[in-house]
């Protein structure tokens, strides 16, 4: 009976160590179950979740290509538009400052004629007011040509000088030379007569701008001043006039000086003006 109840004891024992022991496994199995659940819950959502990371990893990449291809292609299209748009500007500018130009040299023209124009009525103006103008400045071909002498006289420095070829008078040769714009020649230099000897060395002499008719013996040049002693260039012997019959002075051959003679000679004459300096 003893035996029973320890065997009943042993049994009971071990089956309350199985029960014991099955206990723990049971709890154990479950706290593990239990401990391990979110760590399973914790996977399932990163497996979720990988996909929409790669995406927001993605996309700032394709927004960059996007916006650099975007970039480009304006890039590109501006500098088109751009160089077009310059090409056209400077056509319009080249069009325009050659319109410009155009108008300012036609209007510049127009302004060079209508003074031309009123120079030629002024000068005409002069040259009816004072007529021996007109042969320093000749009408040829419409044109006017002025020279510093009138055609057929002789320049020496500012002044011009006539050689006639006809003879007349004194009084006369002086009136040809007056309606010249001119007087008979007054000799101022040595060197001024030689320039005269040198076109009087033919013929029978040439009037001077010189006489004594006023007072005799008391020479004057045609402007009324008194002849110089020291600007004399008289032949030997003269002036001669005794008896009052000569009163006009002539250069002539063949010391090519002067001499005195009667006023109503016909011989050649000198006539001197100024020279028109341009």
């Amino acid at each position: 009976m003893a035996v029973q109840n320890s065997t009943v004891s042993i049994i009971s024992e071990g089956i309350y160590m199985g029960l014991d022991s099955s206990g723990q496994d049971v709890y154990s199995t479950v706290g593990q179950t239990s401990h391990n659940s979110p760590g399973a819950q914790h996977t399932e959502r990163s497996g979720q979740s990988s996909h929409p990371n790669r995406l927001a990893a993605v996309c700032p990449w394709l927004l960059c290509a996007l916006l650099l291809t975007a970039t480009i292609v304006l890039g590109v299209l501006y500098t088109s538009v751009s160089q077009n748009y310059s090409m056209t500007y400077v056509e319009e500018l080249g069009a325009n400052s050659s319109t410009l130009n155009k108008g300012l040299l036609q209007r510049d023209y127009n302004s060079l004629i209508t003074q031309k124009n009123q120079l030629q009525r002024d000068f005409d103006a002069v040259v009816v007011k004072f007529p021996f103008l007109d042969k320093y400045c000749t009408l040829r071909s419409q044109k006017r040509v002025c020279r510093p002498c009138p055609e057929g006289w002789e320049q020496r420095n500012s002044k011009c000088y006539y050689f006639s070829t006809v003879r007349k008078s004194w009084m006369d040769s002086r009136r040809d030379c007056l309606k010249q714009g001119a007087d008979l020649v007054i000799i101022e230099s040595k060197e001024e007569q030689e320039f005269i000897s040198k076109h009087t060395r033919e013929g029978s002499g040439y009037w001077i701008g010189l006489g004594d008719s006023e007072t005799e013996g008391t020479w004057l040049w045609v402007d009324g001043t008194p002849l110089q002693k020291d600007k004399a260039f008289w032949m030997r012997g003269q002036p001669e006039n005794d008896d009052g019959s000569e009163d006009c002075a002539a250069t002539a051959p063949p010391e090519n000086k002067w001499g005195t003679a009667p006023c109503n000679w016909h011989v050649k004459s000198v006539c001197k003006t100024d020279a028109l300096l341009l």
